[in-house]
């Protein structure tokens, strides 16, 4: 039977390509004696590749029906998984895990490629299962936990001492908050990681960028260690030899992103001696941070020159910021402002204040009329509102930061006192503290460096910060006194982030830090590199030279 379209994205099926499973089952499964786990078999990918394998290493009929386990809930699947030889139960997995494994049996291999499904896809009577043997071994799953998160974490409990896991797992394992907990236990649990990354998307079907983990038990070389090809191809032609002399990196047992183990045990080095340096400030002792604000229909609240003038709404309008790309210096003057009316930029909000319908003008209740003939009203967060065309604000906005970067976030002085939609950041600034030193320290090789690593970026290679993540963020102040506020201005409206980076650095890093010329080129190179990946994924790579 042919699948219903969307089938596929419900269950969370996507076929893995057949020389993924070759090389997960080749480096995974070492003697005939191994002892297998699928549990997500599909239609037989990982379950071919085995039985291949095995066969390679002598394996009878036999022990491959003996030894090797296969789980599918898909009638339809595990009936074609079954052509394989080996022992194929249809089973939702977690009913399975509980009744069969959980505190009885153990494998020496793990392999396979888990549905990927959000929370509110996943079928309440499985999830609840997967969800109570999380929190018996101490994880607290939430609502944004996909599902392939339970399927990692409850095979790798069901792995030996000397066990080996080989799993396709979304990228997002590198950096989302709902993997923290696995991250943290995955660095615990094996003695050995590695994370085999592309730079191309390998699945044809879908815009998911995968990593192939493979976690060793019982080994005597300890550590992470990633190898990042080009594509499919480049796997094919290197196969297991990709692994080798691949530099192997000491674990960090926390929940920290694990970007950064792109990098190189020197830049590693350099990072983490200035993550801890008491020179450098953290962003929680300079401001505080928080999300813009959320209107619930720009398109009503947020509006150019022409329609405040269509609908005689001067007196009804105050000035807001609501693209990032509206900012192009690291302050908002009222010159910019201005400039930004004559180009026709959306950059007035609809305030009519907190008052009844009848209170307001004329004006107002017209435009309000209008909103409401196009339905904007009924928008969730418009119509949980007391009044749905009054948005409350709070505190304005000392400055921005820009939370979706192409090639590096900055902070921009809001001097205008405009509002900023929850496309970027705004900052207050800590009693005692110079917004203008901040604003122009910020821009450093080090902090962007470092801000690759807290970052998150998608399929489209931009970096997005969350609040949490820019509280993250540390700037070196020292001598941020001497640098000249308006020429760096001037140079990032012009485009020339190499002038500034030229300057700043020798102020802020050669000598308010005494870094070495290497240092700072180590530093420039985390950045290049770390960025110039990301940017990859849209065909848009991009370098920098000194």
């Amino acid at each position: 039977m042919k699948p219903s379209e969307g089938y596929n994205k419900l269950r969370g099926g996507y076929y893995t390509p057949d020389k993924i499973s070759e090389f997960i089952a080749e480096w995974a499964i070492r003697k005939t004696s191994d002892s297998i786990l699928e549990p997500s078999c599909g239609d037989g990918s990982f379950l071919s590749a085995i039985t291949t394998r095995y066969k390679e290493l002598g394996a009878t009929d036999e022990q491959i029906r003996n030894n090797v386990l296969g789980i599918e809930l898909d009638e339809v699947e595990s009936e074609k998984s079954a052509q394989y030889g080996t022992t194929v139960v249809c089973k939702d997995f977690f009913t399975y895990y509980q009744e069969n494994i959980e505190d009885q049996t153990q494998f020496d291999v793990i392999v396979g490629n888990p549905p990927f499904i959000r929370y509110r896809h996943f079928t309440e009577k499985y999830r609840k299962i997967a969800f109570a043997l999380m929190n018996k071994h101490g994880f607290q799953p939430n609502r944004l936990t996909n599902i392939w998160l339970p399927f990692l974490v409850l095979s790798c409990k069901a792995l030996k001492p000397t066990g080996r896991v080989g799993m396709v797992i979304p990228a997002e394992l590198f950096q989302v908050d709902y993997a923290a907990e696995a991250r943290q236990f995955l660095s615990t649990f094996f003695d050995k990681l590695t994370l085999v990354t592309f730079k191309r998307l390998v699945f044809d079907d879908i815009q998911q960028e995968v990593i192939l983990l493979l976690g060793e038990r019982g080994c005597d070389k300890h550590g992470i260690r990633v190898v990042e090809l080009d594509d499919m191809a480049d796997l094919i032609v290197q196969g297991q030899k990709c692994l080798e002399n691949t530099e192997l990196k000491e674990l960090d047992h926390s929940r920290d992103k694990w970007v950064k183990y792109y990098l190189s045990n020197e830049e590693l080095d350099l990072l983490k001696r200035l993550n801890s340096d008491p020179r450098i400030s953290n962003a929680t002792d300079l401001f505080e941070v928080n999300v813009g604000l959320v209107s619930g229909e720009n398109d009503f609240f947020v509006m150019n020159q022409a329609t405040v003038e269509e609908f005689n709404l001067q007196q009804s309008v105050i000035p807001i910021i609501s693209r990032s790309e509206q900012l192009k210096g690291v302050q908002l003057t009222n010159e910019d402002y201005n400039n930004l009316i004559e180009l026709g930029k959306k950059v007035f909000f609809f305030a009519p204040g907190n008052k009844e319908f009848d209170a307001l003008t004329d004006e107002q209740k017209a435009y309000i009329q209008w909103g409401e003939g196009k339905g904007f009203n009924k928008n969730y967060k418009c119509r949980i509102r007391p009044r749905w065309y009054h948005v409350s604000q709070t505190w304005c906005a000392d400055a921005f930061l820009i939370r979706q970067a192409h090639l590096y976030s900055r902070m921009i002085l809001n001097e205008k006192k405009a509002l900023v939609t929850d496309t970027l950041h705004k900052v207050r600034f800590l009693e005692g503290i110079d917004g203008k030193q901040v604003a122009a320290a910020f821009l450093n090789t080090y902090t962007f460096a470092l801000s690759e690593t807290l970052g998150r970026s998608y399929g489209g290679g931009v970096l997005t910060f969350e609040p949490g993540e820019m509280r993250k963020i540390r700037i070196p102040m020292q001598m941020a006194d001497q640098l000249d506020f308006q020429k760096i201005d001037a140079w990032q409206r012009q485009g020339e982030i190499d002038k500034v980076l030229g300057y700043t650095d020798s102020i802020l890093l050669r000598k308010g830090l005494n870094l070495t010329g290497h240092e700072i080129e180590l530093l420039h190179n985390i950045w290049k590199k770390m960025c110039g990946r990301r940017m990859t994924r849209k065909n848009q790579r991009k370098y920098w030279t000194r």
